[in-house]
């Protein structure tokens, strides 16, 4: 054999896959393939993420299942390690100006224009009715979490709304889904403009969630109704179904249920319209019902303030 000296080629020495300093305050290891170090943690979470959209809600009236909008409006899914402090903010609704069946006819089309606020609608004939223009109750279905747990909780749309979330998981979806079968409050069939953004910061909770209760006799207590998730403070309104029938004062009472067969109760609150100030719901109530003592019928609502 000769004595010919094979080279091998150098291979590079073992070590730690980060070899920076890792403190409090210098942060994670680099992720891989992350081109983005400088970004804020809402950075990275809400990076290439649908963070602001409209959304056309076809409503039907005469429909009683619950109707949705068909694209989400907000969809922010990252990284556990960056969950955030999210503000969502839900605009004002707008509701586009065409007969519903030419709306309907639309659905394919990529625009859907002429939205009008409540303060650019007249009191003449919507297009399309010979009424004017009645809002449905608009909701959004908020959906967030982080890691493998998850909640939802449906709020009202209002006249535009702000509340906060910490997560790394967010859905917001625009819905119908209370109407004339349950609560005696229905809109006008048409198309209505939703829209919502998030962005990153905090804001003072100034969410509620409405439950109609509808038509109650007077002597008479409703059906058991459900305490909608992360109700904190409840408070009962009422009216007259018409400008026909003089207003009354509201009086009445709000109990609160273990069992949904009005059984176990938490607290019984009076209500008085002349001073009539939020209940706050005892714990373990998930129920509830309302009793008029008003002298007439009433159609009745009750207001939850959501820990949001």
């Amino acid at each position: 054999m000769s004595g010919r000296r094979i080279n091998f080629p150098s291979l590079p020495r073992s070590g730690p896959l980060f070899d920076g300093p890792i403190y409090p305050g210098n942060g994670y290891p680099p992720r891989p393939d992350e081109d983005r170090p400088a970004l804020s943690p809402f950075g990275r979470l809400a990076y290439g993420q649908t963070i602001g959209k409209s959304s056309i809600l076809v409503y039907n009236a005469l429909s009683p299942e619950v109707q949705p909008s068909p694209v989400d409006m907000l969809t922010v899914n990252g990284d556990d390690l960056d969950a955030w402090q999210m503000v969502v903010t839900l605009h004002p609704p707008r509701v586009v100006a065409l007969p519903f069946e030419a709306v309907t006819a639309r659905l394919d089309q990529q625009n859907v224009t002429g939205e009008m606020t409540n303060a650019e609608i007249t009191t003449g004939n919507f297009p399309g009715t010979d009424r004017p223009i009645r809002w449905p109750p608009l909701e959004a279905l908020i959906e967030w979490g982080t890691g493998g747990v998850n909640t939802t909780v449906t709020v009202d749309y209002v006249n535009g709304v702000t509340f906060s979330v910490i997560a790394s998981y967010l859905r917001v979806n625009a819905l119908v889904a209370q109407n004339q079968r349950d609560g005696g409050v229905f809109g006008t069939s048409a198309a209505y403009h939703l829209s919502a953004h998030v962005g990153p910061g905090f804001a003072v909770p100034h969410v509620q969630r409405t439950i109609f209760v509808g038509g109650v006799g007077a002597g008479l207590e409703s059906d058991v109704l459900d305490v909608p998730k992360f109700s904190k403070f409840a408070t009962v309104t009422g009216a007259r179904e018409s400008s026909n029938q003089p207003p009354v004062p509201l009086t009445g009472w709000i109990r609160f249920w273990q069992s949904p067969d009005a059984t176990g109760g938490l607290g019984d609150f009076f209500i008085s319209g002349s001073d009539h100030r939020p209940v706050e719901i005892p714990n373990a109530a998930q129920y509830f019902t309302v009793l008029n003592s008003s002298g007439a019928a009433l159609k009745m609502n009750v207001v939850f303030e959501l820990s949001l």
